[in-house]
């Protein structure tokens, strides 16, 4: 799969889970960065480029960005634990 339609499947992942349509970058100078801005009419979220090479980074960012999102805010790191479990 080329790396333009692995995003677009991870953008549509994202947005169809959270409800919320997004503006989606990737930031391929720090392949390990993960953010989400809550500026304007649509967050920004930012991930870095190892998820184009790491399937289940990938899918662990997009769960984190999920419940961001849900949520409208950055959760902590035992939120997200406890959303996992119950998923």
């Amino acid at each position: 799969m080329e790396d333009e339609e692995f995003i677009f499947k991870i953008k549509g992942r994202i947005e169809s889970s959270s409800r919320i349509s997004i503006n989606l970058e990737i930031d391929y100078e720090d392949p390990s960065i993960f953010r989400i801005e809550f500026f304007g009419n649509e967050p920004h979220v930012v991930l870095g480029s190892s998820v184009l090479e790491h399937a289940g980074l990938a899918r662990l960012y997009m769960e984190y960005a999920v419940l961001c999102l849900r949520e409208g805010r950055m959760v902590n790191q035992e939120e997200f634990l406890v959303f996992l479990r119950r998923n």
